[in-house]
């Protein structure tokens, strides 16, 4: 593995990561990295925003990881950290939208071997790309039964109509991909990104400005766009669709807006939190749209050319 070219720790065959590099690459899968030292500094980005939800954190991607290798999950994706960011992710959602309690603390582990089942559930049977699905099913159906099992929702308040300050914004989307809704968080997130690769880095911030730029435009509340909140999804749905559909430009910024509208949308209309589902659903429609323009465009459809599989480490 190297950092910045720089070589850090021995390269090894991702079937044969050993299991904390599979984790390690986990956490830095948050934001479709494949790199140890980012995994490291995505958990100090939280860490440095809350501390219990950094440790939520590292105990979902921990279990997840062992809950996959135990029901035999593919081992590439397993060496690639596939198999456990989502159970992170759901750690840290966890920690955010409910109050500190014993039952939460058990839920976080429990949780997060759920998860991860689902993760190779949908790794198996779903043709497409899981991203971060397993995460927001799962949490979706727990939401409204959460009160039976002790959990209690954290009063968030609502959002001032302040003045929007676009770098802030940028920051806060950056560090709300993880949760840390906070301008160090989001400078660390980036920081991380960076260690692994500099163009998803400057994608991801295009992706948090232009959410910035169209929320500002239809005059939403100046506290959601500042702290990020409205931002985070185009955040990851631009790395994700230059990662896994292609390296176009057009591309991330369709997916930034798309994302970023989509997100509103659910969290207007769906009863339990929208999380990253506009994300996961503009990254699927620019895929689909993808698989249609074959049949809309006669060129392309003349030269006949063969749908590519996306390899491992883009899933």
């Amino acid at each position: 593995m190297s950092v910045m070219t720089a070589q850090v720790l021995p390269e090894v065959a991702v079937e044969e990561a050993p299991f904390w590099r599979q984790c390690l690459r986990g956490f830095s899968q948050c934001a479709f990295q494949c790199n140890e030292i980012t995994g490291l500094v995505f958990i100090l980005a939280v860490a440095v925003h809350n501390w219990r939800m950094a440790v939520f954190y590292v105990i979902g991607v921990i279990l997840s990881t062992l809950v996959c290798r135990l029901l035999g999950g593919d081992r590439t994706l397993l060496g690639l950290g596939l198999f456990g960011f989502n159970s992170g992710l759901m750690g840290l959602a966890l920690g955010n939208f409910f109050v500190v309690n014993t039952a939460l603390w058990i839920a976080v582990f429990v949780l997060a071997c759920i998860v991860g089942a689902v993760t190779v559930a949908m790794a198996k049977w779903l043709p497409i790309p899981f991203l971060a699905a397993p995460f927001i099913v799962t949490f979706w159906v727990l939401w409204p039964i959460r009160s039976s099992v002790g959990l209690t929702a954290a009063n968030l308040g609502a959002f001032n109509d302040s003045h929007v300050r676009f770098i802030l914004a940028t920051l806060g989307a950056l560090g709300s991909a993880l949760f840390a809704a906070s301008a160090i968080s989001g400078l660390l997130f980036l920081l991380g990104i960076l260690i692994a690769n500099w163009r998803h880095a400057v994608i991801a911030a295009i992706g948090a400005l232009v959410a910035a730029l169209l929320a500002a435009h239809v005059n939403a509340p100046g506290d959601m766009i500042n702290s990020g909140f409205i931002g985070f999804n185009a955040v990851l749905a631009s790395i994700a669709t230059y990662e896994l559909v292609a390296a176009d430009l057009r591309l991330v910024l369709l997916a930034a807006m798309a994302s970023t509208w989509i997100f509103s949308l659910i969290n207007r209309n769906w009863p339990s939190p929208a999380l990253a589902s506009g994300f996961v659903l503009t990254v699927w429609g620019i895929m689909l749209l993808g698989w249609l323009n074959s049949r809309f465009n006669p060129t392309a459809a003349s030269a006949k050319p063969e749908v590519p599989t996306p390899a491992p480490e883009k899933i």
